[in-house]
């Protein structure tokens, strides 16, 4: 029979706790002693949609590492793979599967407590490509995501202690295995604070220093207003050139290289491939950068009138493609549609929100609706919002039809 977690708590024998734990937020760690396993994560039924980066974690891997700028894009799918599997124990959301206290019982009152994580090998690398896997697995397990922090022993002593993300790794043919002390699942599962971040970014986008950029995205302010305006820029967030090349190594690069071999083709990826992109600015070796929602056409449309309309319908092609398994020749033919007119987009994206609400109303989940079965409930909500047109009067069934096998 599976223990509950308050049988396991009262199971761990008293050498293993500390006598003094009144202050939680310090670890209890002997580095002569090795890690004691209390938890495994091994379940990857299927890629979610969206993980939740917590501020904790991303302020210490993400916001000023210049040390894993350039380490393989393998090593940032492994982080949002170990954010999704530990999803379980995240705390301080509401609906979270767990609370702080649940959280110190089982993960911190344990002497050199660790989790472990196991881990499918062509998740990682789609096409298997051990000798970048292994490199990912040695630059999260060395010096560069080193950190030094507050440890107490058994007597509670305090003692400054290196961790490294990742303590432990092997690797085999179909998997690899991973061990982290509970400090970085912590970093992980605080999600108080956190940002939602597109799973497959890391896989649509393979590029570290982009994926850095867009993570960046998510801690700076969105462009509210209906209709962009550039003009506006001087109240977008600021970098001088130095500070830029330093984030994202881009040292020694100038502002031409930067503007045309970096920032313009992120840009372009994230329309296509993210849900925000960017706006930016050069003016007196200053960068002015403000986070764009791809989905607000009105914003966006004003930004490149010969491409960024084409770039969005392209992320609303894909986004259908991703969530509801459209078919090729259907998603042709909605693309299609997408281009030959606005208008039409705007009422199929209407009718699309129409559909959300009442699958929710439902009680039902949106993924749920795929391929035919998804195409059969939009297009019936498409000629109910299209009814409600002007053109409806003049032509009946002049509505946009988006199943191709009908």
């Amino acid at each position: 029979m599976k223990q509950n977690l308050i049988d396991k708590i009262k199971a761990i024998s008293k050498s293993e706790v500390s006598p003094s734990i009144a202050n939680k937020d310090v670890i209890i760690y002997d580095a002569t002693q090795p890690n004691n396993i209390i938890k495994n994560f091994d379940k990857f039924n299927k890629k979610p949609e969206h993980v939740n980066l917590s501020n904790l974690l991303y302020n210490e891997i993400f916001k000023d590492a210049e040390d894993i700028i350039n380490a393989p894009i393998e090593a940032i799918r492994i982080i949002l793979i170990l954010l999704h599997q530990s999803n379980t124990v995240h705390f301080n959301q509401r609906n979270a599967p767990y609370t702080p206290s649940l959280f110190e019982d089982e993960f911190k009152n344990v002497k050199n407590a660790a989790v472990s994580f196991t881990i499918p090998n062509n998740i990682i690398s789609p096409s298997r490509e051990t000798k970048r896997i292994k490199e990912a697995l040695d630059i999260l397990n060395s010096d560069k995501t080193v950190r030094w922090i507050k440890t107490t022993d058994e007597n509670g002593v305090t003692v400054d202690t290196k961790m490294r993300f990742i303590d432990q790794s092997s690797y085999s043919r179909g998997k690899s295995y991973i061990v982290i002390n509970t400090y970085w699942l912590e970093k992980m599962a605080n999600i108080e604070n956190y940002n939602r971040v597109l799973f497959n970014l890391a896989y649509n986008v393979p590029n570290t220093k982009h994926v850095f950029f867009a993570l960046w995205l998510n801690t700076i302010p969105m462009y509210e207003d209906s209709v962009f305006k550039k003009e506006s820029y001087t109240s977008w967030t600021k970098l001088n050139l130095e500070t830029l090349q330093k984030k994202f190594g881009m040292d020694g690069k100038d502002s031409d290289y930067i503007n045309q071999k970096f920032l313009k083709p992120i840009q372009n990826k994230l329309f296509e491939f993210n849900d925000r992109s960017f706006a930016f600015h050069f003016e007196n070796k200053t960068y002015y950068i403000v986070a764009i929602d791809v989905k607000k056409n009105k914003v966006i449309e004003s930004l490149s009138p010969e491409n960024v309309y084409k770039n969005a319908v392209k992320y609303a092609v894909t986004y259908l493609q991703r969530r509801h398994k459209v078919d090729k020749e259907s998603l042709e033919h909605i693309e299609n549609i997408y281009k030959q007119s606005r208008q039409d987009k705007e009422l199929m994206e209407k009718a699309y929100n129409t559909l959300k609400k009442k699958v929710k109303e439902e009680s039902l989940n949106m993924t749920s609706l795929i391929g035919v079965k998804f195409l059969d409930r939009w297009q019936k909500e498409i000629i109910n919002n299209y009814k409600e047109t002007e053109q409806f009067k003049m032509f009946p069934h002049g509505y946009p039809k988006v199943n191709t096998s009908n």
